[in-house]
């Protein structure tokens, strides 16, 4: 009786303890492992953190003239040119092609226009008529007539603009390497933006 009576106590201890064992755990898909609740359990997601993972920053472009659906476009940040023109169905046929760097990187609250030939042919007849250098649009020969302004500032004027975009005012083409308030009073005289 006292075998028995044993034997009913140890098959009763390992029942107790199977079932503190898996009342606070239970097995995990590798056999022989176990991983308590508090384990398994993780932070929820907050819907914050969700957001700013799918977030994606956008530059907002007006772009109007010589493409077939002028209008305001969101692109990704780090976009070019050529991406909004795709954006807006394409350039007309009567685009002017050369007018503006296509590789060019977009800025947020940036306006595009796009010029036609007939516009480009006529402002190059208004500024060959005024005697002034825009130096938006002047090339490497053009910029070279400045005084002061030889092979390697002429090209840096042009990298430039096709960096940054467009000079604003005269005053920006102090931003370029070598051009500084004695060269530029040289300067301001003879040249404009448009």
């Amino acid at each position: 009786m006292k075998k028995e009576h044993w034997k009913t106590a140890r098959t009763a201890a390992s029942c107790l303890m199977l079932l503190l064992l898996f009342g606070c755990a239970h097995q995990s898909e590798s056999p022989g492992e176990f991983i308590t609740i508090s384990e398994k359990t993780e932070a929820p997601e907050t819907v914050e953190d969700s957001v700013d993972e799918e977030t994606e920053e956008l530059v907002t472009v007006f772009i109007c003239g010589a493409v077939n659906s002028p209008g305001v476009y969101e692109l990704s940040a780090g976009s070019r040119l050529y991406e909004l023109i795709d954006c807006a169905e394409g350039l007309r046929e009567d685009a002017a092609l050369t007018a503006l760097n296509q590789a060019m990187l977009l800025e947020d609250a940036q306006m595009i226009v796009v010029p036609t030939e007939e516009e480009m042919t006529q402002n190059a007849i208004a500024e060959a008529s005024d005697g002034l250098v825009n130096i938006n649009t002047a090339g490497l020969e053009e910029l070279m007539t400045l005084p002061g302004i030889g092979k390697a500032k002429a090209q840096s004027i042009i990298d430039y603009r096709t960096e940054h975009g467009a000079f604003s005012k005269i005053e920006d083409l102090k931003k370029i390497e070598g051009i500084k308030d004695g060269v530029f009073s040289k300067l301001e005289d003879l040249i404009k933006v448009n």
